[in-house]
């Protein structure tokens, strides 16, 4: 007795190269609409301006919370440290630093970083606010 042989079809495999690619886009267009901020609201809250020229964000910046810490690129510096990178900076050809100072932050305290800035050879010191609304 002789049984007939039948071929089972398989389904044929999924393609996932037109999933994989849509993955891909949306990764991109989220990449490319964020924004990427060095500093985050909720560690410093900026002082409001009435002044509609902003300073803008330079590539140089250090950030002073209210409690009197400084941070350069995201990691906590001393007194020390910080004049000398504004050093450093002062020797560079573009002298310039943003300072991101929280509003809470004593005044005296950021007059004296900005006396450290001056005097340490830094032509340009801006201060980051918020427009006032």
């Amino acid at each position: 007795m002789r049984f007939k042989t039948t071929k089972i079809a398989k389904p044929p495999a999924e393609n996932m190269i037109a999933l994989i690619n849509i993955v891909f886009l949306i990764l991109i267009f989220f990449l490319v609409a964020s924004v990427v901020r060095p500093f985050s609201d909720r560690e410093v809250r900026l002082a409001q301006s009435a002044d509609p020229k902003s300073a803008g964000v330079g590539t140089r910046m250090a950030v002073l919370r209210r409690d009197g810490s400084k941070y350069l690129g995201g990691a906590l510096v001393s007194d020390a440290q910080l004049q000398s990178q504004f050093k450093d900076w002062a020797a560079e050809p573009k002298r310039g630093v943003t300072l991101v100072a929280d509003r809470d932050m004593p005044a005296s305290a950021l007059i004296a970083i900005v006396t450290q800035a001056n005097a340490a050879g830094l032509a340009d010191v801006k201060l980051l606010t918020r427009k006032a609304r």
